[in-house]
């Protein structure tokens, strides 16, 4: 693996965290909302220097001109609120999926139905949308322009279903590790069922 590809795929990994809940603007005014002042600074700071670097990342490996580098950030603005939507929409629906399947009740046939047929949905939706970025893509890039790019999103996509699998199994671990809720002593005065 490159030194580049290996920058893309931790690149990737902190846009996440610095962008959670959202990549646009409504997900950074969120994100400031619940840090203090100097954290929010920093954070965008560090945001700006991350895509700076995937810019000039892309640039290097695609052999973009200015004109096309521009055109480029232009697309991916105003693509970039529907692919986070997505994004979020699918982990919702993967985490959806996981809970029925591990709380084993096997009556819940119509709700696990409905999570595989959002999935699709949203599976569909992808395609959709690739096909229509890769649609203004071709106006400015080359075919083989276009594939190396193809090949980093799915580079950025793959290390973010990485990212999510972490959490997600990090964050049942911290559950499992917790100790059972302690049994509270019946009140003054109940009566107790008599030993036997």
């Amino acid at each position: 693996m490159s030194q580049s590809t290996r920058w893309i795929m931790a690149a990737a990994g902190l846009v996440v965290l610095l962008a959670a809940p959202g990549l646009g603007a409504q997900g950074r005014v969120q994100a400031r909302q619940q840090v203090a002042p100097g954290q929010s600074a920093e954070r965008d700071s560090l945001e700006a220097r991350v895509r700076v670097r995937m810019g000039q990342v892309l640039r290097n490996q695609l052999g973009l001109s200015d004109m096309q580098m521009r055109q480029l950030m232009l697309m991916n603005r105003r693509f970039e609120g529907q692919k986070q939507q997505l994004f979020l929409r699918e982990r919702e629906v993967r985490m959806g999926l996981r809970d029925e399947l591990a709380s084993g009740d096997t009556t819940r046939n119509a709700q696990v139905a409905a999570l595989l047929d959002r999935m699709l949905e949203v599976q569909r939706e992808r395609m959709a949308l690739l096909e229509a970025e890769q649609k203004e893509l071709a106006t400015f890039l080359t075919p083989i322009q276009r594939a190396r790019y193809f090949g980093v999103e799915e580079q950025i996509r793959r290390r973010l279903e990485e990212l999510r699998d972490q959490g997600t199994r990090a964050r049942d671990a911290r559950l499992r590790q917790q100790p059972p809720p302690a049994r509270r002593p019946p009140a003054a005065g109940a009566r107790r069922p008599p030993p036997g």
